[in-house]
């Protein structure tokens, strides 16, 4: 018995150091309401850590990607934004450096890039060109990386016509997203996977397909009951809409 106890203790010791500094389960709790103070709040405790380890900083990584994205968008004030972009870009070369997340590196340079984009206006030219270079390198180096397909989806949805944008092509991206995440969805993608779905929403309401839009937004609240972000951006027809409740 005490061989057994002892083996059962180890386990635990081992699961826990295993578990990593992120909390999962929260953060996708709080991006379904869309409360970003939590995501805030975490992200101080996180990114403050000590001794954080590469699969630590990859998996923080990819709510910095989210959370700064939000703030940007919800006119953030600029030293903040500031402040969570330098370590997000520090990150973002520790896994271009590494063969195994070359790829998400290269998508997350391309989503920092967007970020600045917006922030510095004179610079939205030479940001924005960095971003569609990354963002090709990544899928370069991985076809199927999801967020990557997600994230081109998004340059089709936003850029002008004349550019090569499209909001049915984009469509195309966020199903062919969807489809990738769900076959395979580690828990630090969850939230990826259901913005992409509120970005199927948003791409069926900007085309104007109001019966699509109702019929897709339909499923998905009955898939997650739980998604109130996607509720209150639905209704309100604002899907920048990402503040704390």
């Amino acid at each position: 018995m005490k061989k057994i106890a002892l083996l059962i203790i180890m386990t635990l010791v081992l699961v826990s150091a295993q578990a990593g500094v992120v909390d999962h389960d929260k953060m996708f709790e709080a991006y379904l309401k869309g409360d970003l103070q939590t995501w805030k709040t975490e992200l101080v405790k996180y990114t403050s850590a000590k001794n954080l380890t590469f699969n630590d900083k990859c998996e923080i990584a990819n709510y910095l990607y989210g959370y700064i994205g939000f703030i940007v968008d919800g006119k953030g004030k600029q030293a903040e934004v500031e402040s969570w972009l330098k370590i997000f870009d520090s990150y973002i070369e520790l896994m271009i450096k590494n063969p195994k997340t070359e790829s998400m590196g290269h998508l997350y340079k391309a989503g920092s890039s967007g970020m600045k984009a917006k922030l510095y206006k004179g610079k939205l030219v030479s940001y924005g060109v960095t971003t569609l270079k990354e963002l090709d390198k990544a899928l370069e180096l991985d076809p199927n990386n999801p967020l990557a397909v997600g994230l081109k989806g998004n340059s089709k949805y936003y850029a002008p016509g004349i550019l090569g944008g499209s909001k049915s092509k984009a469509l195309n991206y966020y199903f062919k997203a969807i489809k990738m995440l769900q076959a395979n969805c580690p828990k630090v993608y969850r939230w990826n996977f259901w913005a992409l779905k509120l970005c199927v929403v948003e791409a069926y309401v900007g085309l104007g397909e109001k019966e699509k839009a109702a019929n897709y937004y339909n499923q998905v609240m009955k898939a997650e009951p739980r998604f109130t972000l996607l509720k209150r951006s639905y209704e309100s027809g604002n899907f920048g809409n990402h503040e704390s409740e």
